[in-house]
C-alpha cells in the first residue's frame, strides 16, 4: 500500500512539473472514453482558455461532438471564459449548416459567459486541444472518435461513455517539455 501511495505521489509530482506523457490507445468498439473520462484530470479551476484545432467540425454529428465538448468545459470545475476553435470551412453543400450550427453554439456559450472565437484554415490537418494550464492533448481522430449509435434509442446515444469508439490514439503531455521549432 505504501508503494502504491509513493507511486501516486511521484506521478502527481511529475504531472505538476510537466514531465509527464501519457498515451491512451482506444481500441475499435471500445467504450468508456467520453470526453469527461479523457479530460477530467487535466481540467482544474485554473483553466480559463481552451484552443481546439480540428479540421472536421463540419457535419451535424461533428458539430454535436464539439457541442458536447463545450458542455463538458462549462460544467467542469474549470472557469473557461474563452474557447478558440480552428477548423476548416465546409466547401460543399454543408457550408450553411456548419456556419449556422457554429453560430448557435457561439450564442449558447455566450449565454453561459463563454466567448467562442472561430477561425478557419484551408490547410489545417492535425488535431490538437490545449488548455491554458499547459496540458496538450492530441487525438488522432480529433473530437470525432465516436461511432454512430445503432439507433436513436440505443445505449450510448446520449451517454458517450457507453458509445463505441473508432480506433485512435490519444497523446497527453505538458507544454513545459515540448520544443517548438
Amino acid at each position: 500500500m505504501d508503494r502504491a501511495e509513493h507511486i501516486k505521489k511521484y506521478l502527481d509530482q511529475e504531472k505538476e512539473a510537466g514531465k509527464y506523457h501519457k498515451q491512451i490507445k482506444i481500441e475499435e468498439n471500445a467504450t468508456g472514453f467520453s470526453y469527461e473520462s479523457l479530460f477530467q484530470e487535466y481540467l482544474s479551476e485554473t483553466v480559463t482558455e481552451v484552443w481546439i484545432e480540428d479540421p472536421y467540425i463540419r457535419h451535424t454529428h461533428q458539430l454535436y461532438n464539439f457541442l458536447r465538448f463545450c458542455e463538458m468545459l462549462v460544467k467542469r470545475p474549470c472557469k473557461v471564459k474563452t474557447i478558440h476553435l480552428l477548423t476548416s470551412l465546409d466547401e460543399g453543400t454543408g457550408k450553411e449548416q456548419q456556419s449556422s450550427g457554429l453560430e448557435e453554439i457561439k450564442q449558447s456559450l455566450r449565454n453561459h459567459g463563454v466567448h467562442l472565437e472561430l477561425e478557419y484554415s484551408s490547410s489545417i490537418h492535425d488535431r490538437e486541444i490545449r488548455f491554458n494550464n499547459g496540458w496538450m492533448i492530441k487525438i488522432g481522430r480529433g473530437l470525432d472518435y465516436f461511432k454512430k449509435p445503432q439507433s436513436r434509442f440505443s445505449l450510448g446515444y446520449c451517454d458517450f461513455d457507453l458509445r463505441p469508439c473508432h480506433e485512435t490514439t490519444v497523446d497527453i503531455f505538458h507544454n513545459k517539455h515540448t520544443k517548438k521549432i
